[in-house]
């Protein structure tokens, strides 16, 4: 099953060693907008909640699916600047494109944190799409991708009250 904390500690971890990322941030909206009142450090990364379900067709091996993602984002300047903003977006597309890189060559080390982080992460399940203007006239890109992992189903008798 993947681990929530390592996930986060991971995304955390790719946003500090990227030479070009300067801010890590929640998919708390609350977060943002007070970041946008004091300093969001541009580009961004800013982790999308986890979600999933769990597939066990035959119970021989359940899986949880799940679902993330990530979004890169810059502030723009000048709300009229068309030029500006498709050289933007281009260049989150590309600081994008070196994390889905970076988690594919840290799944294929098998390294004990990207285990737990994002297991069975698989690169043909990656997506992703242009947003923006959102917050204070950011452009970005938002990846999303699914991740699988065994899922154990075994029933604790330890953790239940008899009754």
């Amino acid at each position: 099953m993947a681990d929530i904390s390592s996930y986060i500690e991971y995304f955390r971890r790719i946003a500090a060693q990227h030479k070009e990322i300067n801010g890590f941030y929640m998919m708390d909206i609350n977060e943002i907008l007070d970041g946008l009142r004091s300093t969001v450090k541009y580009p961004a990364l800013i982790l999308e909640n986890l979600s999933g379900s769990y597939i066990a067709s035959n119970l021989d091996n359940p899986l949880e699916v799940i679902n993330g993602g990530f979004l890169i984002i810059d502030h723009l300047p000048n709300p009229d600047d068309f030029q500006g903003e498709v050289a933007l977006i281009d260049r989150m597309k590309k600081i994008g494109h070196q994390v889905i890189a970076r988690m594919l060559y840290d799944h294929l080390k098998c390294e004990q944190l990207t285990e737990k982080a994002i297991p069975g992460f698989d690169v043909n399940t990656v997506g992703f799409e242009v947003v923006g203007p959102v917050f204070d006239n950011d452009f970005g890109i938002l990846y999303s991708f699914k991740l699988e992992d065994l899922l154990d189903l075994e029933y604790k008798e330890e953790m239940w009250v008899a009754g």
